[in-house]
């Protein structure tokens, strides 16, 4: 069986209930065999990582950047490569 790939867009990562459900989500839909990477531009708030989920991040190569547009910018170049990739 070909294991499913999915790609979760979250650019801004906050303290709230949407970031607590989007862990809860992606720690089952992990234990449910599928390939799961998350794209996002706060790397550094995620707290709980499983090994199993993969993380994109520009914070590699712009650290600096805080506005909310360029974040949602840089995290939808990541997307469209991941998308051409696969």
């Amino acid at each position: 069986m070909k294991q499913k790939k999915l790609i979760i867009f979250m650019p801004s990562i906050e303290s709230g209930g949407v970031e607590k459900n989007l862990f809860i989500i992606s720690k089952y839909l992990v234990k449910k065999l599928i390939n799961l990477s998350i794209i996002t531009s706060d790397k550094n708030k995620i707290k709980k990582k499983n090994s199993r989920i993969k993380i994109l991040s520009h914070n590699k190569y712009f650290p600096f950047i805080n506005t909310r547009q360029l974040k949602y910018i840089l995290c939808l170049i990541l997307l469209f490569k991941e998308i051409i990739k696969s």
